[in-house]
């Protein structure tokens, strides 16, 4: 299926009964394959819907860190890259965090009226 001909389900499809969501919460947690059709199906009604859109954006942030982590423990170099770029990343913040404000320079008085 493609990410509209889930989008069209979704659009045409009748709301869950309760017992029809849990039974099908329950088959994500258990079943490899409804698990995938769930992600697959979040991707695709994302930018549909505001709630499933800032649902994504969760699983992405989680799921990529628990990635980042497993690559992390099973590759020393990799961790090291990412160590890397986080205390680069953390300078960088730092540094413009300094920055003096725009249209006004450091030490100057500002004249009164």
């Amino acid at each position: 299926m493609t990410p509209e001909d889930i989008r069209k389900l979704y659009r045409d499809e009748d709301p869950a009964t309760d017992e029809e969501a849990r039974a099908t919460q329950e088959e994500a947690r258990t079943d490899p394959a409804q698990a995938r059709r769930l992600l697959v199906t979040l991707y695709s009604l994302a930018g549909e819907d505001r709630v499933f859109d800032d649902l994504l954006s969760l699983v992405l942030k989680v799921g990529t860190m628990q990635l980042l982590v497993q690559a992390s423990e099973a590759d020393d170099t990799f961790a090291l890259r990412m160590a890397g770029l986080i205390l680069d990343g953390m300078e960088q913040m730092a540094k413009a965090s300094q920055r003096t404000p725009r249209g006004r320079q450091a030490g100057r008085k500002v004249k009164s009226a």
